[in-house]
């Protein structure tokens, strides 16, 4: 039986720090059906080209509840082409990521709370968007991928890195706040 990430690309795998391209969206389509299907069969919050070694600037998100995270607000479907945070808010977040491309384990990540992004849409039109909470959080995350960054360059350090088991066990809140962002 192989594992449900078998095809994503694994921290350590060069082509996840490779610089990425800009893709013309008359070009993303076939690209970003494959992205949602298998983000939707991982059961995740967002997936890059990357972690499926494509190396072009094309990302999408869509977060739903999880049995690891139960609590996070859910969205749409946002696809990103040639996504680029033009501003970011001073004030950050810090909360639990994980990542497809390093199985198994969460870290305290700080990010921004508010960002603003300048992307294609796939029909090919230039937009504007602000993104807030946790859906900002993921956006930041799948753009750092597409940047050649994981979630683990940006935590403070890695004293808070932890097992995906030893998080539900140890770390995850019984009674989240209503405002938590959830990571």
């Amino acid at each position: 039986m192989t594992s449900p990430t078998h095809d994503v690309v694994m921290l350590g795998d060069p082509r996840l720090k490779a610089p990425t391209s800009a893709i013309d969206a008359a070009d993303a389509g076939e690209l970003l059906a494959t992205l949602v299907t298998r983000l939707r069969e991982l059961n995740g919050a967002g997936l890059a080209a990357p972690q499926i070694g494509v190396s072009v600037r094309a990302a999408i998100v869509e977060v739903r509840k999880t049995d690891v995270f139960p609590d996070r607000p859910e969205t749409g479907l946002i696809q990103l082409l040639n996504p680029v945070v033009v501003e970011r808010s001073a004030a950050t977040t810090l909360d639990w990521e994980g990542c497809f491309s390093v199985p198994g384990y969460l870290g305290l990540t700080p990010r921004a709370e508010r960002i603003t992004v300048r992307c294609t849409t796939a029909a090919g039109e230039t937009v504007t968007r602000e993104f807030t909470g946790y859906t900002a959080r993921v956006v930041q995350h799948e753009i750092d991928h597409l940047d050649g960054l994981v979630y683990l360059d940006r935590m403070p350090d890695l004293t808070s890195l932890t097992t995906a088991q030893n998080y539900l066990d140890h770390h995850r809140p019984t009674n989240p706040p209503t405002a938590r962002t959830a990571g």
